[in-house]
């Protein structure tokens, strides 16, 4: 039995929902993945300079979800010279 034009028209959009609704999926994750390494990377860099991180910090980094606010932090770990240094406030 043949498609109606109505029922083909209807497949083709359907398909290209998946495909762009696979696309948006693949780029959420991919951004995730990529907070999540960033916020794993500044809390090795706090660890290997500062000893003791404390909970209270890492629980605030692992709830940032700004790639520009990790950055910044990043940096700013990275010059310190001691935690204080940080303006944990302002991030």
């Amino acid at each position: 039995m043949s498609q109606s034009m109505a029922e083909k028209t209807f497949q083709q959009g359907e398909a290209r929902g998946e495909r762009r609704g696979e696309k948006r999926g693949i780029e959420i994750g991919e951004k995730r993945g990529e907070l999540r390494a960033k916020r794993q990377a500044t809390l090795t860099l706090l660890q290997l300079r500062f000893d003791n991180v404390p909970d209270t910090l890492i629980r605030k980094i692992n709830a940032m979800r700004s790639m520009a606010r990790l950055d910044a932090l990043y940096e700013k770990a990275a010059l310190a010279t001691t935690l204080e240094d940080i303006d944990w406030e302002n991030l």
